[in-house]
């Protein structure tokens, strides 16, 4: 009889654990696939064209439609959208500093058969692959900024 208890005992212990391991793995694997959208991609990169053509048609936009005027840039990233018939459209995502009331704002560009600039939070950066994000494109944008 104890050695009855004690196998089925054994028993539920043994699927205990596996069904603990078992709703783990599953735990972890749904926190995997609920990734941010704004993936970096390391393996990929974006046409030096296209990132010079996104960082001017920023820099021109906030040199037109002033205010805001911008001081500084910060988080500036570069990547792109995949639209249904797998084209991707580019852009460019960051924060400006705004110098009339002093606070961070989003600002999305997007290379369209021309670009379309918009200023707070959009879902276009939320929703993209990022390529690039690097200190280096926050700091090109305000150099062209200040140049012309």
């Amino acid at each position: 009889m104890t050695k009855l208890i004690f196998k089925n005992t054994l028993k539920a212990y043994a699927f205990l654990v596996l069904t603990v391991a078992m709703i783990c793995c599953n735990f972890n694997k749904k926190a995997d696939t609920k990734v941010n959208s704004t993936t970096i991609s390391e393996n990929e990169s974006i046409p030096d064209s296209v990132v010079k053509f996104l960082i001017s048609s920023a820099s021109n936009d906030f040199l037109n439609h002033q205010p805001p005027t911008p001081i500084d840039f910060r988080n500036v990233k570069i990547g792109y959208i995949k639209s249904p018939n797998s084209e991707k459209t580019f852009l460019l995502c960051g924060e400006f500093l705004s110098q009339e009331n002093k606070e961070w704002k989003e600002f999305t560009t997007i290379k369209t058969s021309g670009y379309e600039q918009y200023i707070g939070k959009t879902q276009y950066c939320q929703e993209a692959k990022m390529v690039l994000t690097d200190e280096n494109l926050s700091l090109e944008l305000k150099k062209k900024l200040t140049e012309k």
